[in-house]
């Protein structure tokens, strides 16, 4: 896709207009959560996020974590979420960038953390990495492709090998339609294939991300989900995890 896909973009002045159709299915970015709570909260933290992502500073960091061949994200560009107003999305641009959201996250976080002058936040709460969306009710293919991608069948040689540890984190916020986190989690584990793996809620390896959002779902894998503070880059700067956990999350409990 190009940059003059169907894109949900934001008004001049970043008001919401109301949509009507979920984030186009093949966009990769960022779901975006604010700091603050006041009416112009979200405006503001897309425009920073989008500062951020856009900075040379980032870019100079980011570089020697990229993979050889990969097409560079351009910009991001802010974007509404389809019936959901207290948070949004920052899209990669084009569309079909190879960029790593995983790494481009976590990378935001070490730079916080590491307490680079350039990048400290001050409206931006979380800025999760997304590597594709789809309709609410589309849930299990999105999670078919996505699971696809990141656990692959082990040999049965690997059988007695140790297993690669994950767990499934759901998020609802705003949905029209709101799923369960049992049935989230159901859906999404029964992906993932049974020789090799193991569910592990207290320290997994990896961790299956799905976002609940107006009428998008959006899902990707990363590794070291907690120790990246949730993509909490806030709470980076104190370096430190946080208690709080998003309004209306749900985290599942077994297999």
């Amino acid at each position: 896709m190009s940059d003059d896909s169907y894109s949900l973009r934001l008004t001049e002045d970043l008001s919401y207009v109301h949509p009507t159709a979920p984030l186009p299915s093949w966009i990769k970015g960022f779901f975006i959560t604010a700091l603050h709570c006041n009416d112009n909260a979200i405006v503001d933290a897309c425009i920073e996020a989008c500062e951020k992502l856009n900075d040379m500073w980032f870019r100079v960091a980011y570089e020697p974590h990229r993979v050889d061949g990969e097409k560079p994200f351009t910009k991001a560009e802010a974007l509404w979420i389809p019936g959901c107003e207290s948070c949004a999305f920052v899209a990669l641009r084009p569309d079909d960038t190879d960029a790593n959201v995983a790494l481009l996250a976590k990378a935001l976080v070490d730079e916080c953390r590491e307490g680079a002058d350039w990048v400290q936040p001050t409206h931006v709460a979380r800025i999760v990495p997304v590597e594709r969306c789809a309709a609410e009710l589309d849930l299990p293919a999105l999670a078919k492709e996505i699971v696809g991608r990141h656990f692959p069948p082990r040999a049965d040689a690997d059988a007695d090998a140790e297993p690669i540890t994950f767990e499934v984190h759901f998020e609802n916020h705003q949905p029209l339609y709101r799923y369960h986190a049992s049935d989230v989690n159901r859906i999404v584990a029964s992906f993932v294939p049974e020789v090799g793996y193991k569910v592990d809620l207290k320290s997994p390896q990896k961790t299956i991300l799905v976002i609940n959002a107006g009428g998008s779902t959006m899902m990707s894998v990363v590794e070291n989900y907690d120790k990246l503070f949730h993509f909490n880059v806030n709470r980076a700067v104190h370096d430190k995890l946080s208690a709080h956990v998003p309004r209306d999350e749900e985290r599942t409990t077994s297999a």
